[in-house]
């Protein structure tokens, strides 16, 4: 059986701070013989670590079968089997789905249709045929109404199959809707609505028609005759005669289907080439509602970039994070317990996985009309390049592998485990809720908001829709402004301008501002400095924010006395608790040029240890020439912090235009300088240790004292010189001295307190940082090796790096990240303890205050 290790989630502080308690977590799958394993833990989470390999499907290229379930961890109680591997003629397969007698069809990659007989008989063959070899790369099958649909990507249509003269072989295909665009993040799933209705869902390469009726707003972009590229889910009915847009703004959603109370849910994408950045929006399980636009616009790699995430978007259920989304299934045909038949099983075709999604009501209190959740990994395996999976009769799950013509096999999972009290609590809780009225009338509500676009009375339809605006729950809230967007813009916007309650006021001024015509966003915008801003909550405080940002992004033409009252206003909330909204008002603030906003934006970009915060800060002070040159100092040395940011392809680039556009905004010779600190190269090797004489075994109790002398005319340089002598400079960065490998001190001050910072020093273990951790790795070739993983410029990467030797930088193993076998953290810190007892007091005072510096002092002209 292969483990897999993981790290736990600790906040990070201070300097390299951990210690080598090692701490393996449970594996989950137990040694079984060539057909099955059986699992012996359950709930380890979803968060990716250094050590999981995104490349692990290669594995898969040339495999003589499928992988080994021996080797699969999963979920307690649970049983895999391998059931077929595919024959060389059989290719590499994308998708499946059931028949109505049990039988597995599986789409080929390139060309055609198998089905899959099981046998009666345990040991006998799968019986495999050919039903089809006409389709192209078939991403989604489903059976309904006596018929086979099927969603055939590189031959860019809907299709349906039928066995016309009862011969057990479909006879007819017929081609119910043509879809124009790529294929790459193209024609993926269907599903069968509550609706007797056919859902189809695609990737942003597929163009979004214009000739069906859309259920999205009429204000958004491809309504108003812009090309977009977003990925959309359409409804058909049987005969493809009747159709309609639903749901619009995703990336590259592959799985699509429906939970028992007959809600939609989809697993999207993420960018990797925003990894990283602020912009990145991960894999994420969405919860798809008619006339839901979830933000996204294939515009990635574009400067500057575009933030999908936003307060006129559908709201998503949970985020995942790293991942490569295929199909989705609810278990609600399986005979497995409760929690899982409720549970939305999420597949991650990169990292091998299955999640289980346990859902439940949310937004209005527990229930709401929409959906969030937590996730565990239900099974994962190496390589298992997941594409599709499906229930059988017998309620077991059923799933393939395959894609980008790796080896494909069919496997069974079975719960093999008995009743348990928790099981019975589940089912009691089941029964609770499905019996929960209020969640259900949330619903209705919401779904007949949802119905108010198909109308063309607009006075019934806003006085409907106009009180929802205000409504507790956020879902209910969305339908609510997508009924009122698709009234005429005339019957309401006097209406949006006059309300006075301040909620339902946000809400409107949201609708308007979303208008083509610049004047009603200038009305918009003037309105909100009109607001009260402390009555409102922080969902409607970013919706206000966000109305004056559309309109400064538009360059809609505020007046000044306009600018100079919203600026206060706002100014007044910033910086908030929330850092959400710090982000919006550091953006706004900025474009409103409010004098106090490069200041405050610059001690929030000091202060917080989030890389997407930081970066966001960065990137709305980039442009900001009334900095003077304390604050060009602080923001080019957090430039340089950009050293150790991890991300993905588009990372290098995002600091290198950062850096461009920053540097400007300044005359030539400032710009010649700074462009020479910035671009000065980590020193390939670092002088040699000269040793010092023990002075004192120092204690915090012997310094804490003297703490205040640290204020008093420190010596800086002398500082420096100790930041050398006690190896900080091996490790960690202040300002532009030092080695990037530790975490960057520039701005450590701003963040603890003297005290906290020397009880760091003195006790590197006392707070650990989960990315500057110590591992123990155990290769599959039998070697054992510790250290620190280094930042990888691309999550992607299938290798690690680990430095061995906290004393000398240069000491680095790269590892195939294959090769690894069991990966473990550890609880102690590789940076030593006593590197302060070759000091005398004064000279730790001093490197304290050099830390306090930041490293700027000799820099800022």
């Amino acid at each position: 059986m292969r483990r897999f290790g993981s790290r736990a989630v600790l906040g990070g502080q201070v300097l390299l701070v951990t210690l080598a308690l090692f701490a393996s977590r449970p594996a989950i799958g137990q040694t079984g013989n060539d057909s099955s394993a059986s699992g012996a833990a359950s709930s380890v989470g979803v968060k990716i670590s250094e050590a999981d390999d995104y490349t692990q499907w290669k594995q898969a290229l040339n495999a003589e079968r499928g992988t080994d379930p021996a080797s699969f961890r999963i979920a307690d109680g649970f049983q895999i089997e391998l059931l077929h591997s595919a024959a060389e003629d059989e290719g590499s397969w994308v998708s499946m789905a059931i028949d109505p007698r049990g039988r597995i069809i599986v789409a080929k990659e390139e060309r055609g249709l198998l089905r899959i007989t099981l046998p009666q008989q345990s040991g006998d063959k799968p019986r495999v045929e050919t039903i089809d070899d006409t389709l192209l790369e078939c991403r989604g099958l489903l059976f309904a109404h006596d018929s086979l649909y099927a969603n055939a990507n590189n031959s860019k249509g809907l299709y349906r199959l039928r066995d016309t003269d009862g011969d057990d072989q479909f006879d007819e295909s017929t081609l119910l809707y043509r879809s124009a665009g790529g294929a790459g993040h193209g024609r993926n799933d269907l599903a069968l609505g509550p609706d007797g209705m056919i859902y189809s869902i695609h990737g942003d390469s597929v163009d979004l028609p214009t000739e069906f009726f859309d259920a999205t707003s009429p204000l958004s972009e491809h309504r108003q005759g812009q090309l977009t590229r977003e990925g959309h889910v359409l409804r058909f009915d049987r005969d493809g005669q009747k159709a309609e847009v639903f749901a619009t703004g995703l990336r590259n959603p592959f799985g699509i289907d429906f939970n028992a109370d007959g809600e939609l849910f989809t697993y999207d994408a993420d960018a990797e080439f925003d990894m990283g950045s602020p912009w990145y929006r991960p894999t994420r399980i969405v919860h798809v509602v008619r006339g839901g636009d979830f933000g996204w616009r294939g515009v990635t790699g574009n400067w500057p970039p575009y933030y999908p995430d936003h307060p006129d978007n559908a709201l998503p259920a949970m985020d995942i994070g790293k991942g490569s989304p295929t199909a989705v299934k609810f278990g609600t045909r399986s005979n497995f317990p409760s929690r899982y038949r409720r549970a939305l099983f999420a597949l991650d075709w990169a990292y091998g996985r299955i999640v289980a999604v346990h859902l439940k009501p949310s937004g209005a209190g527990y229930s709401g009309a929409g959906y969030t959740g937590t996730a565990e990994t239900f099974l994962q395996g190496r390589p298992l390049n997941v594409t599709d999976l499906d229930f059988g009769p017998d309620g077991a799950m059923y799933f393939v592998t395959g894609g980008r013509k790796t080896k494909s096999g069919l496997y069974r999972v079975r719960f093999v485990g008995g009743a348990s009290q928790d099981d019975r609590a589940e089912a009691t809780a089941e029964a609770d809720q499905a019996g929960d009225a209020a969640a259900r009338q949330a619903r209705q509500l919401r779904r007949r908001l949802e119905s108010l676009c198909e109308g063309d009375d607009a006075e019934r339809a806003l006085a409907e829709a106009w009180p929802e605006l205000d409504h507790a729950d956020p879902w209910i809230r969305y339908a609510a402004r997508n009924a009122v967007e698709h009234q005429p813009l005339d019957a309401w916007r006097e209406r949006a301008l006059d309300e006075t309650h301040p909620r339902r006021a946000v809400a409107a001024l949201l609708a308007l501002v979303r208008s083509p015509e610049a004047d009603d966003l200038v009305a918009a915008a003037s309105r909100v400095a009109e607001l009260n801003l402390f009555e409102l909550d922080e969902d409607r405080l970013e919706m206000a924010t966000y109305v004056v940002e559309r309109a400064l992004a538009a360059e809609a033409g505020l007046q000044p006395s306009t600018k100079t009252a919203l600026a206060e206003r706002f100014g007044r909330l910033f910086p908030h608790a929330e850092a959400r909204l710090n982000r919006r008002l550091s953006s706004v603030l900025i474009g409103l040029k409010s004098p106090d906003a490069i200041e405050r934006t610059l001690q929030l970009l000091a202060t917080t240890d989030d890389q997407a915060e930081q970066m966001h800060y960065l990137f709305v002070l980039r442009e900001c020439r009334e900095m003077n040159a304390e604050q060009r100092a602080r923001y080019a040395a957090a430039l340089g912090r950009m050293r150790q940011y991890q991300g993905g392809e588009g990372m290098p680039k995002f600091q290198r235009q950062l850096q461009n556009d920053w540097l400007a905004t300044l005359t030539g010779d400032e710009r010649a300088r700074w462009q020479t600190m910035l671009a000065a190269e980590e020193p390939a090797t670092l002088p040699p240790i000269e040793p010092r004489p023990e002075v004192r075994k120092w204690q915090a109790a012997d310094l804490v004292g003297a703490l205040d002398d640290v204020s008093q005319g420190r010596d800086l340089r002398r500082g420096q010189q100790m930041f050398a002598a006690a190896l900080c400079v091996r490790c960690h960065r202040v300002g532009f001295t030092g080695a990037a490998i530790g975490p960057d001190l520039t701005f450590v001050a701003r963040r603890f307190g003297r005290r906290d910072l020397l009880e760091s020093i003195l006790d590197p273990s006392k707070v650990v940082a989960e990315q500057y951790r110590t591992v123990r790795i155990v290769t599959t070739d039998g070697r054992v090796l510790s250290g620190q993983v280094l930042p990888a410029s691309d999550y992607r990467s299938p290798k690690l790096r680990i430095a061995a030797n906290a004393e000398d930088p240069s000491d680095i193993t790269e590892l195939d990240k294959q090769q690894i076998e069991t990966y473990e953290t550890s609880l102690l810190s590789p940076m030593p303890q006593g590197l302060l007892n070759s000091l005398t007091r004064d000279e730790i005072l001093d490197l304290l205050a050099f830390l306090e510096s930041g490293g700027l002092a000799g820099v800022q002209k």
